[in-house]
């Protein structure tokens, strides 16, 4: 009642609703009821743009009393007028007992994507900006409609801040910060945490922000470590508790050697002398930095940079311990099982003698291996204990501040990889007065609060760039193509001389009756650089690697992509060549790059991705690298037709074939990435058996998207099922590099050595008085002698159907 007279006082205001639950019987003068359930449903936002028919809607939140200041309301429409915002908030006074406070907010930003962000009490809306926002509403939400609403009109509007003291709300919450904390997080607000999520993850990809769960791969095995893992704790001043995080960490019991480093951040109250007496155990590194302005972020820089930091790096804070002594151990045990950057697991709260308090048990599994890295923007913080693959966080390096570090590695680490999580409690949370956000004044928290909506949008930023530059690739990669070969004279000549070439069309096999296997043969000298290149160590060793940037032409040019180069091919066997070359000297292997083979399938649609083994055609098997053609090339004309493939295995997500002639060859198709590796890698696991270990001799085509002629199928409609799978590989199984052909004299000898192309049934012929030596049986017996034999093919295949 106090409020609605409040309001009424107002000459701008027209009509006052109060909106309540259907059963409430209410009667204040001056006010007409609104039946919602919930005023934060969607129910309840459809409910006030259906009243909102003048220029402006004022919700005011609160069920306490409302006490506005001189011109408040008149102040706000002001600012809105002036800058056109779809919604204004202001700074405000809090009564709290009687007495009043000032209650200060923080600017909206890009990255203000908490749906706890605080507004206050009192917001200004545009009339028309709200009634478009409810009218894009797809989804009914229970809690999430006013977070739903806010995020709809920062899209297209500002949400403008006033930072003047406008109003007073009563404040009944009397708690301190840090029991305010972990509100999200508790298990009561399940449901309303799994629609706010819905809510943002929908707003992300409107505002292209969204990443897929595609992830990088880890290969641990890339750098060596004396210590497989390091447990790091800063610390300043915490005589009362460090002996106890040693302590916790050094009683670990684990498989692997491992150490402790603790940062003393030149502490003064005795904490330095505890841990001189301490380090008697040599697995305890004391470490005092030299630098004096260091944050927790730049102690830990200190610690994962020290030359006995172990692979793992996993963190403690001083202030806690671990459960028991199976931590360390559990923690390495999911970077392996879950083949991730950063592992995150769970903890208990407790005070300071370790018994549990309220909320308890704070496992985060608002986190899904699916959406966490897309959710980590909404959320406030990602868990605890925190543990990192050292070589990425030294790449990476933690921003030297004592708070918000760890928020900002862990949005950073997910924007490329996977976070594991550990959901059994594996650390105590201890709070007590000495804590550092126990009790903080509403500036601190502001500034804590502004400094991680900053690191959001940095973050989205990057993402969104990252995306929009995907989105934009083929267009990227079609104008390269087009100004390098006007540009550069190698690659315009070599182009032309291409296209320039009598191809001629060869069956080689009768499959059917009336269906025949043709291959595409054709005169290209210029292919004589890779047909005949000595591919031996010492040779390789000898020559500059002409995909490493600085021993490029000049004139050849590149698009970026993530962590390779795409170029054109100057000696090009299709119309359209590319080479995309990995920015690092890495020797060619598929082991740790299938992933990237895939991912480029769906971010270069138009195109065929084609792998070379190192010995199986690879032009430079001492650099890894990937070629393309686009997809007008007839590729798989070779073997790929269905009526002569057996089909091992089809579900409704994955699918696989095969055949045996004329060449051995495995067909791969799958909905998602993620079941394309899985499948890929325990064929890539039977193959390298076989091969004692090393890379298996295969060369790989792969492709995205559904076959577009269903008319094809029109005598095959069990075949139709195939156009559900997106996601598209073929395994040439190899036995040798090159034919005995190869190595014959005189007359014999035919210069051919079969990569990607000859497997799929292009044969760009170095010498032309070589092409009338190809006859059918000569391209058929080419294909056998070089591919798996088929007695060994169907060993494998048996396995595969063990294995699957």
């Amino acid at each position: 009642m106090q409020t609605v007279k409040e309001l009424r006082a107002s000459e701008l205001v027209n009509k006052i609703y109060l909106m309540a639950p259907e059963i409430t019987n209410v009667c204040i003068p001056g006010c007409e009821l609104i039946s919602v359930n919930n005023f934060l449903s969607t129910q309840a936002m459809k409910a006030i743009a259906a009243h909102s028919d003048v220029p402006y809607a004022l919700l005011y939140t609160k069920p306490t009393e409302l006490k506005l200041g001189q011109f408040a309301l008149e102040r706000m429409v002001q600012v809105m007028e002036m800058t056109q915002a779809g919604m204004t908030y202001a700074d405000h006074f809090q009564q709290i007992d009687g007495a009043r406070k000032t209650a200060p907010v923080i600017d909206y930003q890009l990255g203000s994507l908490r749906d706890d962000f605080d507004f206050g009490s009192v917001l200004l809306f545009q009339s028309d900006v709200f009634r478009k926002a409810v009218k894009s509403f797809k989804e009914n939400y229970q809690y999430a409609g006013l977070y739903d609403l806010r995020l709809k009109i920062s899209q297209k509007n500002k949400l403008e801040h006033i930072n003047e003291y406008l109003y007073t709300e009563i404040e009944d919450d009397h708690r301190k910060s840090g029991e305010k904390q972990f509100d999200y997080v508790n298990p009561k607000n399940r449901e309303v945490q799994i629609e706010m999520e819905k809510v943002c993850t929908n707003h992300l990809k409107v505002i292209g922000g969204y990443l897929a769960p595609n992830f990088q791969p880890i290969n641990f095995s890339s750098s060596t470590f004396d210590i497989e893992a390091s447990v790091i704790i800063p610390v300043r001043n915490r005589i009362r508790t460090i002996k106890d995080a040693v302590r916790s960490a050094l009683c670990q019991q684990t498989s692997f050697p491992f150490n402790v480093i603790v940062i003393d951040n030149h502490s003064t109250d005795g904490t330095t002398e505890v841990l001189r007496e301490l380090s008697a155990d040599k697995r305890l590194i004391h470490v005092i930095p030299e630098k004096e302005d260091l944050g927790i972020g730049g102690c830990w820089n200190v610690g994962v940079h020290h030359e006995k930091c172990g692979k793992f790096s996993i963190q403690l804070d001083s202030d806690d311990v671990y459960k028991d002594e199976h931590t360390l151990q559990i923690m390495v045990d999911a970077f392996y099982q879950q083949n991730c950057a950063m592992v995150i697991g769970t903890y208990m709260m407790t005070d300071f003698n370790m018994n549990e308090i309220a909320p308890g048990i704070i496992d985060h599994k608002e986190w899904t291996p699916e959406n966490g890295r897309n959710n980590a923007l909404r959320i406030n913080g990602l868990g605890a204990p925190r543990a990192f693959f050292t070589p990425l966080l030294r790449e990476i390096n933690v921003p030297n501040t004592s708070y918000g570090e760890d928020y900002a590695l862990g949005l950073r680490i997910s924007r490329d990889y996977q976070i594991g999580r550990v959901y059994d409690v594996v650390y105590l949370c201890r709070r007590w007065e000495g804590n550092s956000d126990a009790a903080l004044p509403i500036e601190k928290v502001n500034q804590n609060n502004f400094y991680k909506d900053r690191l959001r949008s940095w973050e989205l930023q990057k993402r969104i760039l990252q995306l929009k530059g995907i989105q934009n690739l083929s267009e990227e990669i079609e104008q390269l193509f087009t100004e390098q070969i006007h540009s550069w004279e190698l690659a315009k000549e070599n182009y032309h001389t291409l296209r320039g070439y009598r191809r001629q069309s060869k069956s080689i096999k009768q499959y059917k009756e009336g269906w025949w296997i043709y291959v595409d043969v054709f005169p290209n000298p210029k292919r004589i650089l890779s047909t005949a290149a000595q591919t031996d160590a010492s040779s390789i060793q000898a020559r500059p690697c002409f995909l490493c940037q600085g021993n490029r032409p000049t004139e050849q040019k590149a698009v970026n992509y993530k962590n390779y180069q795409i170029l054109v091919n100057p000696y090009p066997i299709f119309k359209e060549h590319l080479t995309i070359a990995a920015i690092n000297h890495t020797p060619q292997s598929i082991t740790t790059r299938f992933e990237d083979l895939i991912e480029l399938t769906e971010n270069l649609k138009e195109y065929l991705l084609m792998y070379n083994g190192p010995e199986c055609g690879a032009s430079a098997p001492d650099h890894a690298h990937f070629q393309a053609a686009a997809k007008g090339e007839n590729l798989s004309a070779l073997i790929w037709n269905d009526w002569h493939v057996s089909e091992l295995f089809a579900t409704d997500s994955k699918a696989l074939s095969y055949t045996d002639d004329p060449v051995s060859a495995l067909y791969l198709k799958t909905k998602n990435k993620k079941e394309m590796s899985l499948l890929f890698k325990v064929i890539y696991d039977i193959l390298a058996t076989e091969n004692k270990g090393k890379e298996p001799l295969m060369n790989i085509l792969a492709w995205y998207g559904l076959k577009k002629n269903k008319d094809f199928y029109r005598d095959y409609k069990e075949e139709i099922h195939d156009l559900t799978f997106r996601y598209n590989c073929i395994l040439f199984l190899r036995s040798k590099h090159r034919p005995d052909c190869y190595y014959a004299e005189g007359d014999e000898q035919i210069l051919i050595s079969p990569a990607i192309a000859e497997m799929c049934g292009i044969f760009p012929i170095a010498r032309e008085e070589d092409i009338p030596k190809l006859t059918p049986e000569k391209i058929h017996s080419i294909c056998r002698e070089v591919s798996m034999p088929k007695e060994e093919l169907e060993q494998v295949i048996n396995r595969i159907q063990t294995a699957l």
